[in-house]
């Protein structure tokens, strides 16, 4: 018998640079997240309709985007802690939320999750960074965590049954705790995950849970979950729609090949004894889940087989090695759901993850339903129901002990919470943590600001209602300087009130100019010329990140002023010239002047940072062909002439990031 252990290791593999998080506060209308009401949900049950929300309706303040990456790919090396026993090799990145990277079955040879062979930041979450692969956290708040690239509290504790891995951090939007416990017992190869979730509050919460797993994705592979109907979140108008599954006037979904756009399949049956997800190849062989009851939701996620879901894939990754699906486990039915944290809980539950093998001839039976049951037996005999339990019950008793030994330091906000209130956040977790002392850490322990905090713009910003209200006690024991002010306008706007906020930064601004109080005042005037004046003040103020330029850089683009655009740009430095959006800019002066040879070379760039979605690169590849064009014709183009230049030369891959054709299948 192997007894497992856990050590730190690394990874050599190529790695663009990440860079730090913006000190730029980012306002909901400032996210490129989709912001479309849900239509009614006909036909869905009182409870795959609870708590439902809109995508892009909700502010990510007070976490900071990460958009300063790149594509370098350069000769890397990623620290991981690993757990491994001779059987299976776990290996967890506690600086990228805790993301598991690894799952290897040592006997098998076989990486059970999608082990990508890069590190490649893309614009697909709510923070703006994101990478494929591996097994992710997803909570508290919707969508791709906000821990996605960010470090986490890490380390192990020594039980009576073998050492557990441990990943926490604190949720500063639902001011709640979440952590991850992984068990992987000697000379076994099934990993155990426990969750639990703490509110130490006397409010009710809506939080949020998916875990969220990327398998490798091969021809023939098949999706199986018990399933008496499908809820299948359709784009582009955020619909959620219940379909028979697999759906008889189309195909059949639970193959993924089969899907040429990108989809989202919600697996229901309410009424199952024990809800599964398994990934199966044409062998029969792959990654299966199951878990306690309290993770009703099961889903798989597909680029789809088309042209842009392909370029998305390789895009992530490298060209032909990119390829996955997700299979899906959560709280609530559907992702477009939150579910409720009671005053003063804990939510708890525990998943089991292993390879599993079932005869292929039932997996791949033209029934469905038939394939779904045969595959039943297999989780029952793979994962013991019995065995699951009493796991789950020691995980539980174990997630209230505190760590053995630390490994990795998480953010120092669990530690203000602790101190602005007064008490523990959750028995067994320790939110300290070194860090240099700022405004906020003077906020939560003696209510004033230093001079020093005084003398400085801060870089973190915290708005919600406790922080407000001990802003507010702050200013009315200190009396209000302009930091108090400017924090107070950047909670207010945050909270959707314009004219407060804007009052707000007036006085911070008539107490002490600051690059971010101008810049503040520029978002919230609805006079352009205004903007632009307090937009360039705080530019020339000589103190402000090279980010602000990107964001002047749109302002001007929005509003179409390219000649006050072309000054700005011909006057910045090097550093900021690199900015993808202050590059997209100068491309677009190109553009309108006609210096085509300047365009094309500023095209001639593999860009990281564009949104998916996003058409201002195509748009400027097309304003360049109809320019080449009619330089040759020495006449503008017909539409036809241009057509044609366009087959001749389409879009090159790099510049699209269109998903086209996606509301095509319904």
């Amino acid at each position: 018998m192997t007894k497992t252990k856990i050590t730190r290791t690394s990874r050599q593999l190529p790695m663009s640079n990440l860079g730090g998080p913006s000190t730029l506060p980012r306002f909901r209308w400032q996210q490129p997240t989709l912001d479309k009401n849900t239509p009614p949900n006909r036909g869905l049950t009182d409870e795959e309709n609870a708590h439902g929300f809109n995508w892009g309706k909700d502010s990510i303040l007070p976490y900071r985007v990460y958009d300063d990456y790149d594509r370098s790919q350069e000769p890397g090396e990623m620290p991981l802690v690993t757990l491994e026993n001779g059987r299976l090799r776990v290996s967890v990145a506690p600086q990228y939320g805790g993301r598991l990277m690894e799952l290897h079955d040592l006997k098998l040879g076989r990486d059970l999750v999608f082990c990508n062979p890069v590190f490649q930041p893309a614009n697909l979450a709510a923070l703006n960074a994101w990478f494929s692969g591996g097994i992710e956290w997803n909570g508290l708040i919707p969508g791709h965590t906000p821990f996605t690239t960010a470090q986490v509290f890490a380390g192990s504790i020594e039980t009576d049954r073998g050492p557990v891995l441990r990943l926490y951090e604190f949720d500063r939007i639902v001011e709640a705790t979440w952590q991850i416990d992984l068990f992987l017992p000697d000379d076994d190869d099934r990993l155990y995950v426990h969750g639990r979730i703490v509110n130490n509050t006397d409010a009710v919460k809506l939080a949020y849970w998916w875990t969220n797993v990327a398998a490798p994705m091969s021809k023939g592979m098949r999706v199986l979950a018990p399933a008496d109907y499908s809820i299948e979140h359709v784009l582009p108008n955020n619909e959620l729609a219940r379909f028979p599954f697999p759906d008889p006037d189309r195909f059949d979904g639970s193959y993924p090949d089969k899907w040429r756009d990108s989809t989202s399949v919600f697996f229901r049956k309410p009424d199952a004894e024990r809800l599964f997800i398994a990934g199966l190849d044409a062998d029969g062989v792959g990654l299966a889940q199951t878990a306690t009851s309290a993770l009703k939701g099961r889903k798989f996620f597909y680029f789809g087989t088309g042209a842009g879901g392909q370029q998305w894939m390789d895009y992530l990754a490298k060209p032909d090695e990119g390829d996955y699906i997700e299979i899906q486990s959560g709280i609530a039915p559907t992702q477009n759901q939150r579910f409720e944290l009671q005053p003063n809980s804990e939510v708890h539950w525990t998943e089991v993850y292993g390879a599993l093998s079932v005869d292929p001839a039932k997996v791949h039976d033209a029934d469905y339903h038939k394939a779904s049951r045969a595959t039943g037996p297999a989780i029952d005999a793979r994962f013991p129901a019995a065995e699951l339990a009493d796991v789950d019950a020691f995980l539980t008793a174990v997630s209230r002990q505190p760590l053995t030994k630390r490994l990795s330091d998480g953010s120092a906000w669990g530690s203000r919470q602790e101190k602005l209130t007064g008490k523990p956040l959750a028995q067994g977790l320790d939110f300290a943590v070194p860090h240099p002392t700022d405004c906020w850490d003077e906020l939560a322990t003696t209510g004033r600001f230093s001079e020093a905090s005084l003398k400085r713009v801060p870089a973190d910003f915290a708005v919600s209602p406790l922080w407000v209200a001990a802003l507010e006690k702050s200013r009315d024991k200190q009396s209000e300087t302009w930091l108090h002010a400017l924090l107070l306008g950047i909670a207010t706007l945050d909270n959707g009130d314009r004219d407060a906020a804007r009052a707000l930064f007036e006085r911070s601004i008539a107490l002490k100019p600051t690059w971010l109080g101008r810049r503040q005042r520029a978002l919230v005037t609805s006079d352009p010329d205004a903007a632009d004046r307090d937009y360039l003040a705080a530019w020339a103020s000589g103190d402000a990140p090279p980010a602000l330029a990107a964001e002047i850089v749109s302002l001007l683009v929005k509003h179409g002023r390219l000649e006050r655009l072309r000054a700005f740009a011909s006057g910045l430095p090097a550093s900021a010239l690199t900015d993808e959006r202050v590059h997209l800019g100068r491309a677009m002066v190109a553009a309108s002047e006609g210096d085509l040879d300047l365009l094309e070379r500023l095209l001639d760039r593999h860009f990281a940072t564009v949104r998916e979605g996003e058409n201002l690169l195509d748009e400027l590849w097309v304003a360049l062909q109809r320019g080449r064009l009619q330089q040759a014709l020495k006449r503008a183009p017909s539409p036809a002439e241009l057509a044609e230049r366009l087959k001749q030369h389409p879009v090159p891959a790099h510049l699209n990031f269109r998903m086209r054709a996606v509301d095509e299948v319904k």
